[in-house]
């Protein structure tokens, strides 16, 4: 006899809320479901809830412990600059911080389709294994280049190894929540970025940088260890498509090239006051401690965290292109019209919250945009093709910054200038992909 449908999905589905699902996937996926297509074939959409939520539990461990730690190189590149390599310049401290992010960016599509293929699990236990074999070496790492190649390429590939996939995993276990859910499991690289940039720096006064890290891996050991049970597919084996490396479609879509380039200009100012502040801090307030200097950044990043929740929720009822769109162009007038003119610790604390608030959303937006633009079948392998452009950003951006610093005398108005005009410059060219998939301008999309 036939398991009951509901009973092989463990959900209780209404006909009433069949029908709404049915709808919100129309909306949400309109490539992928097809019309004409009977109610009842959609009963198995995802629960929005339930285990869904301990997936997502596990997600927000793994994008604390592992993408988190790049928003603490503030923090980081200060210990460095000031007891480590006081001769290396900021631009190449900048670059160290830079090199995780560019490796990702660079890698992620690879392991991201190969998860669509073969199941995110295996894919996830590896980078676990290496981030924290990444940690553990930094204990023994003596010189300038053992770090470049520690926490820029390994880490980097430990990354890329776990990040497109855990922002991809919520899509499988909730539809109406799916912004919400996603922008709780990016808000976990900030929550893991704030509670470790006072955690670290802390444990680097007390301890010293070595100790610091062995305390690092066996933390983030114990903590991915757990989150790795705590994750689960929907997705049966039969249900995994095949492998495209090279999906045409995406190319000749002028769609993809308007979000693509808008990703491209934001990621180039999204980090300047991450890395930075710090720094810009300690220069306008000389008398501040160590722990007040990088205090800023750590508001910045719990900022952040309630942002790309609070975003995500409001994005299931707005749109999640409408949201990344007001998002990126916030994030850009925050810096020129904020950052540009504080001078103060209650200025600089306030530029921190508010641009925590609205810089890192979308991060956490770009799974829900892109299952809005072309379905969530391929989900992971397109959240890895999309990093690509955040490449020239990540491996750049800052850096570019720090030389604008040093080329000017210390003009931070210059950087605020050229982080805070590439990120309004790249809400500017994501309005063709708005506009061209919903011509409405006030429509939820």
């Amino acid at each position: 006899m036939d398991t009951p449908r509901s009973e092989k999905t463990h959900v209780e589905v209404s006909e009433d809320d069949k029908a709404y699902k049915y709808a919100e996937a129309r909306s949400a996926a309109p490539s992928v479901y097809e019309k004409g297509v009977p109610i009842e074939e959609v009963a198995d959409l995802p629960p929005d809830g339930g285990r869904g939520w301990l997936v997502v539990f596990g997600c927000v461990i793994f994008s604390a412990a592992t993408v988190g730690w790049g928003l603490v190189w503030g923090v980081t590149e200060e210990y460095f600059k000031e007891h480590v390599f006081p001769d290396a310049s900021e631009s190449v401290l900048s670059t160290l911080g830079s090199m995780s992010g560019m490796f990702m960016t660079m890698l992620s599509v690879i392991p991201g389709k190969l998860a669509d293929r073969y199941g995110y699990k295996p894919f996830l236990a590896a980078g676990g294994i290496l981030w924290t074999l990444s940690m553990f070496l930094c204990v023994f790492a003596t010189q300038l280049w053992h770090f470049f190649v520690i926490m820029g390429l390994i880490q980097g590939l430990a990354n890329a190894l776990v990040y497109p996939l855990i922002v991809a995993l919520p899509a499988q276990w909730f539809l109406r929540y799916r912004a919400l859910a996603t922008g709780m499991v990016v808000a976990g690289s900030s929550l893991g970025g704030a509670v470790s940039s006072l955690v670290f720096r802390e444990l680097l006064t007390t301890f010293g940088l070595k100790k610091s890290f062995g305390i690092y891996t066996a933390i983030d050991g114990s903590l991915l260890f757990a989150a790795w049970f705590m994750i689960s597919e929907r997705r049966k084996p039969s249900e995994r498509k095949k492998i495209v490396w090279i999906d045409r479609s995406f190319f000749t879509d002028p769609v993809f090239w308007s979000l693509g380039l808008c990703f491209f200009f934001t990621v180039f100012g999204y980090l300047s006051p991450i890395f930075f502040l710090p720094t810009f801090a300690s220069q306008k307030l000389p008398h501040l401690s160590d722990l007040l200097a990088a205090l800023p950044v750590t508001m910045l990043n719990f900022s952040a965290a309630a942002g790309r929740t609070l975003i995500g929720f409001l994005a299931d009822r707005i749109g999640p292109v409408n949201s990344l769109w007001a998002m990126v162009m916030l994030s850009g007038l925050t810096q020129l019209l904020v950052w540009t003119f504080v001078s103060n610790y209650a200025g600089i604390m306030a530029f921190a919250i508010m641009y925590g608030f609205v810089c890192g959303c979308f991060l956490s937006l770009s799974p829900a945009v892109a299952a809005q633009l072309w379905g969530s079948g391929r989900l992971a392998g397109l959240s890895g093709l999309m990093l690509l452009f955040n490449l020239p950003g990540n491996s750049a951006g800052a850096p570019l910054g720090g030389a604008i610093l040093s080329g000017t005398g210390n003009n931070w108005t210059a950087v605020s200038c050229y982080s805070g005009g590439l990120q309004i410059l790249g809400a500017t060219v994501l309005l063709y992909a708005r506009l061209k998939r919903e011509p409405k301008v006030f429509a939820r999309y």
